[in-house]
């Protein structure tokens, strides 16, 4: 049970009781009848807080297992790693750094929070003119190659249920706004062990990203840059290496997280 210091009646209890669902998320407590116990309020009270935090995007509800996480405004805030991810970070740190210097392109690390994924880790470009969004930044799932790699990585039914609850409206010149479309691109990602993508997002970026695995959920390597410099031809000279630094981070974290992803 989360305890609460004696406080001042002109307090706003929602929010005090807010601030309380945030900290036990962050704690690792994902499930309403949990939260409602934790916090020692009921469940429909619980939801509707939630509901509201939601729409604040202060928290973020999984489609698939209906859990809740801390949302993407909160992690835009902390411009730190998760803390739950920090293992993850740390076994990919090298890796990404001899990436980036290799392709001398941004380097990042992503993981899917509900319909959103995440930039856990980004080591930008050595160029003067290159891409960034910055550790915390979220994007809709479904756009970019890191996007369709961690859709890629999901079990049918799981991907199935999330394009259920995904409208795939456009953000960029060439986001992918039809499902079957979508279902198809992660077939080819699936199959060829890597995902692309041209100006789906921002116009005039580029990307290629691979998988990581052995991990607690889908984990996603991605190299972007400006299309210009970044071509199909150099994406395909830095794959090889991307494939190998993913491969090397997964064994690191098999041995941490035995019988993950």
């Amino acid at each position: 049970m989360v305890e609460t210091a004696m406080v001042s009646p002109k307090v706003v209890q929602a929010i005090l009781k807010g601030g309380e669902i945030l900290r036990t998320l962050a704690d690792g407590v994902e499930r309403i009848s949990d939260l409602s116990q934790e916090v020692g309020l009921s469940k429909s009270t619980t939801h509707r807080l939630l509901k509201s935090l939601e729409a604040a995007s202060l928290v973020m509800q999984d489609p698939i297992t209906r859990r809740y996480f801390v949302g993407p405004l909160m992690l835009e805030l902390a411009s730190r790693p998760l803390v739950a991810h920090q293992n993850l970070t740390v076994c990919a740190f090298d890796e990404m750094r001899s990436l980036r210097d290799f392709s001398r392109e941004t380097v990042v690390l992503h993981i899917r929070v509900g319909l959103e994924r995440i930039c856990l880790e980004e080591l930008p470009g050595l160029e003067n003119i290159r891409y960034t969004a910055g550790k915390g930044f979220s994007a809709p799932i479904y756009t970019g190659s890191a996007g369709k790699v961690l859709l890629s990585e999901l079990k049918e039914n799981e991907l199935e249920l999330l394009l259920k609850n995904l409208q795939l409206r456009p953000i960029g010149p060439n986001t992918i706004t039809d499902k079957k479309t979508l279902l198809k691109e992660l077939d080819k990602v699936r199959k060829q062990g890597y995902a692309t993508s041209f100006g789906e997002r921002i116009q005039g970026s580029a990307s290629i990203s691979v998988p990581v695995r052995h991990y607690v959920c889908p984990v996603a390597l991605s190299v972007l840059g400006p299309d210009n410099r970044f071509t199909m031809k150099t994406m395909m000279d830095v794959l090889k290496r991307m494939k190998e630094s993913a491969e090397r981070i997964s064994e690191k974290l098999a041995s941490a997280h035995p019988g993950s992803w």
